[in-house]
């Protein structure tokens, strides 16, 4: 049964200033329709694996989501 999971990212951008390198984190959101939260943070991986960034998936739970119309 396919459902939407709600995967929660942080995005860590390392930015040049005059005392060196600050690191800014930013978080956003993915909705992915797979059927376990398991195959949901392996998609958000593959489809971010070639960001400028790096990035952490902090959390992927079921969303309350039921359809996309």
């Amino acid at each position: 049964k396919m459902a939407y999971f709600e995967a929660q990212v942080v995005f860590t951008e390392e930015i040049p200033t005059k005392n060196g390198v600050r690191e800014k984190k930013t978080r956003r959101s993915f909705l992915v329709e797979c059927d376990s939260v398991s195959v949901a943070e392996a998609r958000v991986n593959e489809v971010l694996k070639d960001s400028p960034y790096s990035f952490e998936v902090k959390v992927v739970k079921e969303s309350k989501i039921v359809e996309v119309i």
